[in-house]
């Protein structure tokens, strides 16, 4: 909470006076807030000593207990194994791509590669 600056002591008494009427007014409300946090606490109090001792309240981020590693059923072995089969493909012959194609291709790449140096140049500033 920000207090009012006081003022300088060369300013006229009724402008004083209305700082001590508000200093006053602030330090009464104070006193209420306090009396009533006060109020608050001691129900609070009051009702921690009549609860029951024996009953446990969960915490916010209490979480189930975790059974120890130990207490883990051993994963399932397979004994049984497949054979290994390996596929080897005959190489395609190079087919010639449309000139046109390649060339939009390329175009089309080095107009998102400009767009995205120029979104990350924009974040970083860069070392002189």
């Amino acid at each position: 909470m920000t207090l009012p600056a006081l003022p300088d002591l060369s300013t006229p008494q009724d402008e004083l006076a209305a700082v001590r009427a508000r200093l006053i007014a602030v330090r009464a409300s104070l006193q209420k807030a306090c009396q009533e946090l006060d109020a608050q606490i001691q129900a609070l109090d009051e009702l921690s000593q009549s609860a029951p001792r024996d009953v446990s309240v969960p915490n916010l981020f209490e979480t189930e207990p975790v059974p120890p590693v130990s207490e883990a059923p051993p994963p399932e072995v397979s004994w049984h194994e497949e054979p290994t089969t390996h596929i080897v493909m005959e190489a395609t012959a190079p087919t010639s791509l449309d000139p046109a194609l390649e060339q939009a291709t390329l175009e089309e790449l080095n107009t998102a590669l400009s767009k995205a140096f120029a979104q990350i140049s924009g974040r970083h500033q860069w070392a002189g």
